[in-house]
């Protein structure tokens, strides 16, 4: 009875944080949306289901700050094994990155792209994994090697 109780006001949680993700690209505040992503990962790594929130979080990968893509590249490889469909979704956005201006950028984008353990991944990670070997920052050549 107790257990019913906290699963239901998980979900409420849940739900919440899917309307303020959903109101994530009108959001000017920084700091606000950075909050908004911490609390979705702090659920995962809780061990509470937020995989129905994919569709939210890939919509907020496209941004400037570096702290919130990290944060949606963990939440992808997380959720990568489980949901491998909407993974795929979301490799374009990955390989796009592995091209982007900003080397942290580059190299978190392949590294996650890498670490998407899916079979049919292998033809989207050797293009961007030759080219890191030759870019021309250390960070993202290191982490083509690794």
């Amino acid at each position: 009875h107790d257990e019913s109780y906290f699963t239901e006001s998980r979900k409420g949680e849940v739900n919440e944080l899917r309307m303020l993700l959903r109101t994530f690209a009108t959001e000017r505040d920084k700091q606000r949306k950075r909050d908004i992503m911490k609390k979705v990962i702090a659920y995962m790594t809780l061990g509470i289901d937020v995989s129905r929130l994919f569709t939210e979080m890939m919509l907020a990968i496209e941004t400037r700050d570096l702290v919130i893509k990290k944060m949606v590249y963990l939440f992808l490889c997380n959720y990568a094994e489980t949901h491998p469909d909407l993974a795929q979704m979301c490799t374009n956005t990955l390989v796009k990155d592995c091209g982007n201006e900003d080397p942290m950028v580059r190299g978190l984008a392949l590294r996650s792209l890498c670490s998407l353990r899916l079979p049919q991944m292998i033809e989207y990670t050797s293009e961007p994994l030759r080219r890191s070997l030759q870019d021309g920052h250390a960070y993202v050549r290191k982490t083509g090697v690794m």
